[in-house]
């Protein structure tokens, strides 16, 4: 199944961004929906884990792992 996990806070931010409610948020995420908006909250959710995952150096998961 096709889903992408977000941390809740994130979740949040699309709330406010999309105007929407926390339910289309987890079906747009958990492909339900698959309306122009639902991929355009997909969309988002992709660049904030991008952003996300560009903010983890390789000195910090060193650091973390010793």
């Amino acid at each position: 199944m096709k889903k992408i996990k977000l941390h809740p806070e994130l979740k949040h931010e699309l709330v406010k961004e999309f105007g929407v409610t926390m339910q289309t948020i987890s079906m747009s995420l958990g492909h339900v929906f698959n309306s122009d908006q639902a991929k355009k909250i997909r969309l988002r959710a992709k660049e904030m884990l991008q952003k996300e995952a560009a903010q983890i150096t390789d000195e910090k998961v060193v650091e973390n792992e010793a």
